[in-house]
């Protein structure tokens, strides 16, 4: 791919917001896996059983076993029949990556005009929903 292309810009941009992704959830002690298991958590007072939780998040059976495991472990969920129970520990953590997210977004979007914002979030819609659209 040609230096200076939109694809080029949008590999680097995408590279650099998964390492930082991945910094910033190693702070808090947790990976991108784990945490997407406590989003899918986050509404379901109830909890989720392990076959529902492989379904959403497009993973086995067994890795879902892995991730509730480490979680577990941390005490960010409880586990009781094959169903995964978010703790209050792992709603407190899932609200202060949302709140570290949200101060991130900020800091883009302070570098832009507010046209420019809308625009972006424009452009990354549609190319997400034509994504979704070749699936």
């Amino acid at each position: 791919m040609a230096e200076g292309t939109i694809g080029s810009f949008l590999t680097k941009i995408s590279n650099e917001v998964e390492k930082q992704m991945n910094d910033d959830l190693k702070s808090f002690d947790i990976d991108a896996n784990e945490l997407e298991f406590l989003i899918e958590l986050r509404h379901h007072k109830n909890g989720k059983t392990f076959s529902k939780l492989a379904k959403e998040l497009h993973v086995t059976d067994e890795k879902i076993k892995q991730i509730a495991s480490k979680l577990e472990q941390k005490n960010l969920i409880t586990v009781s029949d094959n169903t995964a129970v978010e703790t209050d520990k792992g709603l407190d953590l899932c609200k202060k990556v949302e709140k570290h997210r949200e101060e991130t977004d900020q800091t883009i979007t302070g570098m832009l005009s507010k046209d420019e914002t809308l625009g972006l979030v424009n452009v990354l819609k549609k190319m997400l929903k034509s994504s979704e659209n070749k699936d």
